[in-house]
């Protein structure tokens, strides 16, 4: 078993999670194109770019408007650059971006722009102050915090406006010495890290629940649609969206409501398989097993075995699966040739048995 892509703490929506011949297909799923939905609260920043960070600094927000936004919306849209917040998943020397901010230790090197395309950026609704009930992160950053947040977003501003009038003789010389340096600074990163005690490693990796103000922000917000290719980040839209409209900004709300063929929306998209909801799960296996069914019999027929190497335990009755009828959930009837173990021919319970007997 495994998945196609994590989601942010704060997100929700789709997560694709492969079963036997499927997890060999897991990767087309991380470079697929996915669409979110999200919410941008305007006036303020955090460490983390969004509402489960602490503040480091705000701005005014009297000037933006519906129309403010749609005009800066055109320089998010085809083919981009994008800077990865630094609490990420992204790696650098061997470690996660997010475990050096834990940490307190500094970048090896500045994170770098990437390159992506957005094939939708479209703003949903607009929301003066007063209109919404999205709210600011209630713990500010300490003060050394909140200058080192300012310095860090002070020198991607300046790395960007110089990246263009460097000489190419001194990008050169960068890029050698980070050459000769970087396998020296991943296996101090990866030493420091593997020495860490337990609790504390475990402790990079737990994102607490974020403690809000008690009241809605006095600042507007907007919600936007996002088609985007793999490695996009949102919460690294939603501050570069507020700095474009002269002030700050952070994502309040995050879902992915589609990756590849697979879509939360109800009801579903032509072309697309909805998801199974956490409300299916709930109801029982009466409820969700025939949709499951169905969604990975849809896949099979899709995917067929490509040769002996892609063959899977669960795939010999892939035949008869497509020979049964559907029921009207989508689901194929009952396979007459598994018995109450789900095997039909003893010799195959007897093989996949840990008894010597």
């Amino acid at each position: 078993m495994g998945h196609g892509g994590t989601l942010d703490p704060l997100a929700t929506g789709v997560l694709i999670v492969g079963i036997g011949r499927g997890t060999k297909h897991l990767a087309n799923f991380l470079e697929c194109t996915k669409t979110y939905d999200t919410v941008v609260l305007f006036g303020k920043s955090t460490d983390t770019y969004d509402v489960a960070g602490k503040i480091v600094a705000e701005a005014q927000t009297g000037h933006i408007t519906k129309q403010v936004i749609e005009e800066k919306l055109g320089q998010f849209r085809g083919k981009i650059k994008q800077i990865p917040p630094i609490y990420s998943a992204l790696k650098i020397n061997g470690m996660k971006a997010y475990e050096y901010a834990r940490t307190g230790r500094e970048l090896p090197r500045e994170l770098e722009s990437r390159d992506m395309v957005v094939d939708e950026c479209r703003m949903l609704e607009f929301f003066d102050a007063g209109q919404h009930d999205y709210r600011w992160p209630a713990a500010d950053a300490a003060e050394e915090d909140k200058l080192a947040a300012l310095k860090l977003m002070n020198g991607v501003a300046q790395t960007e406006g110089q990246s263009e009038t460097l000489p190419a003789k001194i990008e050169d010389s960068k890029a050698q010495q980070e050459v000769k340096t970087d396998g020296q600074e991943r296996a101090r990163s990866k030493e420091e890290l593997n020495s860490m005690p337990p609790v504390a490693k475990a402790a990079l990796h737990t994102h607490d629940i974020p403690t809000l103000c008690e009241s809605a922000a006095d600042a507007p917000a907007a919600s936007f649609r996002l088609t985007v290719s793999s490695g996009f980040y949102v919460r690294s839209f939603a501050h570069d969206l507020g700095i474009s409209c002269d002030s700050f900004g952070i994502m309040a709300e995050l879902a992915r409501t589609r990756q590849g063929d697979y879509t939360s929306l109800q009801p579903a998209p032509a072309q697309l398989i909805p998801c199974l909801t956490y409300e299916e799960f709930d109801q029982g296996e009466e409820a969700w097993g025939p949709k499951l069914a169905g969604i990975l019999e849809q896949w099979m027929e899709k995917n067929p075995v490509a040769g002996q190497s892609d063959v899977d335990s669960r795939d010999r009755r892939s035949a008869q699966w497509q020979s049964r009828p559907r029921n009207n959930q989508g689901a194929r009837g009952p396979n007459p040739h598994v018995g109450k173990l789900g095997r039909g021919d003893k010799r195959e319970r007897r093989r996949n048995s840990s008894s010597p007997d």
